[in-house]
Formats: C-alpha cells, sequence, structure tokens
C-alpha cells in the first residue's frame, strides 16, 4: 500500500521505485523547495529596496494642533521663496557688507553658503584683487538696504534670484569718506538635499553683481 508521501513523489515524475529511490526523489524535492525558497527571498530583497527608495511618510502638526501627514517629503521639504530670498540675501550681506573688524567671520560665512566650484574662484579672485587687504587697512564697513528681491526662474536643481539695494561704504579710519551706490546682485543657487552643513537645501553656485548708479562719494 502506498503512503501519502510516495504518492506525491510519484507527481513529480520518479522515474523509478527502489531502496535508494525515495533518497533521490527527496533530493529533487529538496532542490525544488529551494528554488522557491529563492525566489521569494528574492522579491523580499526586491520589495525592501522599493521600499527604502520611497518617501517617507512625516507627521507634522499645523498652528492648531492637527496632525497633517506629508507623503511626497522630498517636495514639501524644498526651498520655498521666502527661504530662498532670504537665504540670498543674506549671502550677498556677509559677501559684500564690508566690515574691516568682522571680515575674516563674514568671508568665511560666506564661503560656506558657496559650492566647491564658486569657492575656488571666490578665493582666486580675492588674492588677485587684493580686496581683503584693502578692507583692513582703509578700516572699511559697509551698510545695506535691499529694494527689490525677485526670483527670476526656477527649475528642479537651480534658482536664479536678483536683488537690487543700495550699499554705503565708510571708514572707521576717516570720518569724511562716504561712498553710495545702488547695484544689483544676481545669484544663481544649486538646491540640495538638507543636511547638517546644508541646512538651507541651497548653495550659491554663480555670483554677479554690476552698479546701476554712483550716488554720491565723499572722500
Amino acid at each position: 500500500m502506498k503512503t501519502l508521501f510516495h504518492q506525491k513523489l510519484e507527481n513529480y515524475k520518479r522515474r523509478y521505485f527502489e531502496v535508494f529511490g525515495d533518497l533521490e526523489a527527496q533530493v529533487e524535492f529538496l532542490k525544488l523547495s529551494n528554488l522557491v525558497l529563492l525566489f521569494i527571498l528574492l522579491m523580499s530583497l526586491f520589495g525592501a529596496f522599493l521600499l527604502a527608495k520611497r518617501p517617507p511618510v512625516v507627521i507634522r502638526v499645523t498652528e492648531v494642533g492637527a496632525a497633517e501627514p506629508i507623503r511626497d517629503f522630498h517636495l514639501n521639504n524644498a526651498p520655498t521663496e521666502p527661504e530662498i530670498l532670504y537665504f540670498a540675501k543674506s549671502f550677498v550681506r556677509k559677501y559684500t557688507e564690508y566690515n574691516a573688524y568682522t571680515l575674516s567671520r563674514d568671508v568665511t560665512d560666506a564661503f560656506n553658503q558657496m559650492t566647491s566650484r564658486l569657492q575656488k574662484i571666490t578665493n582666486r579672485d580675492l588674492v588677485e584683487s587684493g580686496l581683503l587687504v584693502r578692507i583692513r587697512e582703509t578700516g572699511l564697513h559697509a551698510q545695506m538696504e535691499f529694494k527689490e528681491e525677485k526670483i527670476e526662474r526656477e527649475t528642479p536643481e537651480f534658482v536664479l534670484v536678483s536683488l537690487i539695494g543700495v550699499r554705503t561704504i565708510q571708514s572707521y579710519k576717516n570720518p569724511n569718506y562716504r561712498e553710495s551706490a545702488l547695484f544689483k546682485s544676481e545669484l544663481v543657487l544649486k538646491k540640495l538635499p538638507r543636511s547638517i552643513d546644508v541646512p538651507a537645501g541651497l548653495l550659491v553656485d554663480d555670483y554677479r553683481e554690476m552698479i546701476l548708479n554712483k550716488l554720491g562719494d565723499q572722500k
């Protein structure tokens, strides 16, 4: 009388039934089981990879205390227009609102807001122009007031910002020195994932400035 196990083995097209036939049938059964388990393992790894790439669900609390889920984390975590304009103005202040007493700190902060490409270009230009030496020797300090600020163009990778303002430069060593000018700055900001080093999710990739009008000099 054949057992249920023997009947199942015959269904796998067992070629013969003898002393060692059970062993061969069991080996074939184990091979088939291993293939099934391997397939399940590969599918599990593929599913884990897809889940790892999926944006996390973020829960934030609104002003009235209501929980609000955010499914597209990367989209909602992108820099907003006020953040972009504030970042641009902050960079221009640190980079061009001169102060002989805080020059080293301000320049370092400005460099931390640049991409590595712009850092190399700016470092070369500052050394060749001798601007930093002149600011220290003459004790220059500046005040800045922005008149216009605008996002000219935006793509998924970059933002073009234009700023118009008035910069007034004076000297600690010469109280009679005064120089004012209306200027326009254009900044190309590169979008990056927010991190400890890039908390705003932005870095300045290109900076250009032009003087629109001299408002009066006194030296």
